[in-house]
């Protein structure tokens, strides 16, 4: 039995929805498709995932400091030797501590470590790699990767 489970759906030409069994759906289109907006690309939702992964995390490994204001900016940068891959994901966690507060600067600091060493399964993943395994309608293994 799967961990997680996703579905994704054709729409149309270059139009797609994922949905889960909550009931969650999200639109996935090039950025360049006027007909499919709004909608995140493949890589916005790989990156989501690390800022919404991260965020979840700091909510508990950082829980004594006071978050309500983090907000997670997440960024790729690729460069044509990345061969198709992205190059570098950069991860900001922006936050106004308490001033002269060291405590609760290290606190959030080793919050934020902890997410990124041991608890966000997304991070760990994507720092790490993963097997990849596409299947063909009868069960073939078309594709194996990782």
């Amino acid at each position: 039995m799967a961990d997680y489970r996703i579905e994704t759906v054709r729409n149309g030409e270059r139009d797609w929805t994922a949905r889960n069994d909550r009931g969650a759906e999200v639109r996935i289109a090039p950025a360049d498709s006027a007909g499919a907006q709004p909608s995140f690309t493949p890589v916005e939702l790989l990156l989501a995932a690390l800022g919404g992964c991260g965020g979840l995390v700091v909510d508990r490994t950082a829980r004594t400091v006071p978050h309500d204001d983090l907000r997670i900016v997440v960024e790729s940068v690729s460069r044509p030797e990345d061969d198709g891959r992205v190059g570098t994901v950069r991860v900001t966690y922006e936050l106004v501590l308490p001033e002269g507060d060291t405590a609760a600067a290290d606190t959030f600091e080793r919050g934020v470590r902890l997410t990124h060493e041991k608890y966000c399964t997304v991070s760990r993943t994507v720092e790490h790699g993963a097997r990849v395994e596409a299947l063909g309608p009868d069960g073939t293994m078309l594709f194996l990767g990782g």
